[in-house]
């Protein structure tokens, strides 16, 4: 696995059990995260350590830096990335798509990568 940029962590409170490297968005308050659920949902980063349960703390890396992500398919270096229904990072098929990072190297489904987080909304078929 390559290198990544140096990561902007933020710490948050986990809802339930939660699998690292997987994008999150906002709970049921600012404390709290889940997983991401579908390619538009606006992500607010990619968690880096696992939950076991509700409350137990977690590190989110923020745009601005870089991350480790669980892929839910092929990618290419390069690759802007939005989240599944998983929570795990595929590529963009609509505008609208919330994009949460770029691929800073080539992976399969189920690898874990490093990422550059980011923030934008696809404007056309990627």
């Amino acid at each position: 696995m390559s290198s990544c940029l140096q990561p902007k962590i933020a710490n948050y409170k986990a809802a339930a059990a939660l699998a690292a490297y997987k994008a999150v968005k906002k709970g049921a308050d600012d404390e709290h995260v889940v997983v991401g659920a579908a390619n538009t949902d606006r992500c607010i980063g990619i968690v880096q350590n696992s939950s076991t349960a509700a409350e137990d703390i977690l590190e989110v890396a923020h745009p601005g830096g870089g991350a480790k992500a669980l892929l839910g398919e092929a990618v290419n270096m390069g690759d802007f990335l939005v989240s599944h229904t998983d929570g795990t990072l595929v590529l963009p098929n609509a505008e609208g798509d919330v994009i949460i990072a770029q691929a800073l190297e080539d992976g399969a489904s189920g690898d874990v990568i490093g990422v550059n987080v980011i923030l934008m909304t696809a404007h056309a078929a990627i």
